[in-house]
């Protein structure tokens, strides 16, 4: 996952509107993995009314700053694919992970992990990255190499890359389904919408996923 020397970048900030929205009410016990400073669980807890938020952040000095955030009810430190022996089994209505799972070395048995950890017909939420882009094909193309950065498509610290058919993949063999994959900030302005309508998914440069744990 990710990891940083600086806690204070605004990485740890950001709010997710568009994951918080997909939350389908009633909330119960909600957890969201990779939570930051606790930015996205505020959010959760302001709009989705949930039982209890629980939160897991590697960065250990963001995870204290996660603990001060009273939108969170428990905050575990430390790797996912290390704490999710800790998480208790068919306990959570949702599962939040934004941009999350590019960033492990083993993504596929972690949401295998997730998915029993979900209730029945539970509901995981996640955005990733779509390497299948025209920024990143034409960077390839002309510029011939890698050219990484501290955020997007292309950040340092990714260590795993997908398109939208790895992705369905993915989640299929981890037991899932009603999976649905879209842009996970679609622009509607014409250009945008016929762009997308032309070159789908090569004018994406992330998806929102939305999946239910087989009940």
């Amino acid at each position: 996952m990710l990891v940083t020397t600086n806690p204070e970048t605004t990485y740890y900030r950001h709010g997710r509107p568009e994951l918080v929205a997909r939350i389908s009410p009633p909330a119960g016990r909600v957890l969201d993995v990779g939570c930051g400073a606790g930015m996205i669980s505020a959010a959760i807890r302001a709009e989705c009314s949930p039982r209890e938020i629980w939160g897991v952040e590697v960065v250990a000095e963001v995870a204290e700053q996660a603990r001060g955030n009273p939108a969170l009810d428990r905050v575990f430190s430390g790797d996912i694919a290390e704490v999710i022996g800790e998480l208790p089994r068919e306990s959570f209505s949702h599962i939040v992970a934004g941009d999350v799972l590019e960033h492990l070395v083993d993504p596929w048995s972690v949401l295998d992990s997730l998915r029993q950890c979900l209730e029945p017909g539970g509901q995981f939420i996640c955005s990733i990255p779509n390497i299948r882009n025209f920024s990143f094909i034409l960077q390839l193309l002309f510029r011939r190499r890698f050219e990484y950065r501290d955020s997007g498509v292309m950040d340092r610290t990714h260590l795993r890359f997908f398109t939208r058919k790895d992705i369905e993949i993915m989640f299929r063999d981890a037991g899932f389904s009603q999976v649905e994959i879209g842009p996970v900030r679609p622009k509607q302005s014409f250009h945008k919408k016929l762009a997308r309508g032309l070159f789908g998914d090569l004018v994406i440069k992330g998806y929102l996923v939305t999946a239910r744990a087989d009940s």
